[in-house]
């Protein structure tokens, strides 16, 4: 210690030198923790951003949107471009979204999604689009390419884009349980070869009227095998309101009755409450 201390009363005498010659007080400078700039913390409080895992999307305000990127089925494609949104039975993703990318007269097309991300208010997804190349292989049919994401939450705002920049349309939500309820007293239909639209009419206890708008695709031409999907519902005080919601989705052409699918009837008989 004393050592230690020989060498700082040179130091601080060798300073004092050095200032006289330089006009400066020879006092030696003080030093004191008021006069010293505080020293920054090592560590610094910020917001750290939040990780982002596969099968979850995080925003900086914490919020958290699980989902799981899963096959479509032919049957889930429509010859509309755009997506649509359903209800489904599992409780940890209770929601699918399913973007097609229209209706096609080969093969060889496909639509992929490539990112997700949610900022707490809005998702966006982005999609990969391909198309055949001329030498390519490819089946002579029509088809409807489609993807789909479970999700764990409906978010207020839903965007989806392809990686060229083209914004797909909002084709509908459904949030019914996605899946044809018992008890319809009609149902209005239209449409021909692959695809059939629907509309199954629901009479409600104080006389106004419940729809569901149902999509029904089969593998090929001909097949018995018919796949459903819902693609939205809604309500209606009158019959001609049915009508117009089944004219605006496509369904508007004939009546069928249940267990009865070799009568038709026709939507004047229908709105005239004739038979049913």
């Amino acid at each position: 210690m004393k050592s230690i201390t020989r060498m700082t009363c040179v130091a601080a005498a060798a300073m004092a030198v050095a200032l006289a010659f330089a006009g400066c007080s020879t006092d030696a400078p003080k030093s004191s923790k008021e006069d010293e700039e505080p020293e920054e913390s090592a560590i610094e409080e910020s917001e750290e951003e939040p990780s982002v895992t596969a099968g979850s999307s995080a925003a900086p305000a914490m919020v958290t949107l699980e989902y799981n990127i899963v096959p479509a089925g032919s049957s889930e494609g429509t010859d509309d471009r755009g997506y649509y949104v359903f209800e489904t039975p599992e409780d940890d993703l209770p929601y699918k979204l399913v973007i097609a990318a229209g209706e096609f007269s080969t093969g060889g097309y496909d639509i992929e999604i490539t990112d997700v991300m949610y900022d707490g208010t809005e998702l966006t997804v982005t999609v990969k689009e391909t198309s055949p190349a001329d030498t390519d292989m490819v089946t002579e049919a029509f088809t409807y390419p489609c993807c789909a994401v479970e999700l764990g939450i409906l978010p207020d705002e839903i965007t989806v884009v392809s990686e060229s920049g083209q914004e797909f349309e909002c084709l509908d939500v459904s949030l019914d349980g996605g899946e044809i309820e018992d008890g319809w007293l009609c149902v209005l239909e239209d449409g021909a070869g692959e695809i059939m639209r629907k509309t199954y009419v629901y009479e409600n206890a104080d006389g106004t009227y419940k729809y569901i708008n149902v999509e029904s695709t089969t593998t090929s031409w001909g097949a018995s095998t018919w796949n459903d999907v819902v693609k939205g519902s809604g309500t209606a005080d009158t019959r001609d309101d049915v009508v117009a919601a089944a004219e605006d989705f496509g369904s508007c052409g004939f009546v069928l009755l249940p267990n009865d699918y070799q009568t038709v009837y026709t939507i004047e008989e229908f709105t005239a409450a004739k038979a049913f």
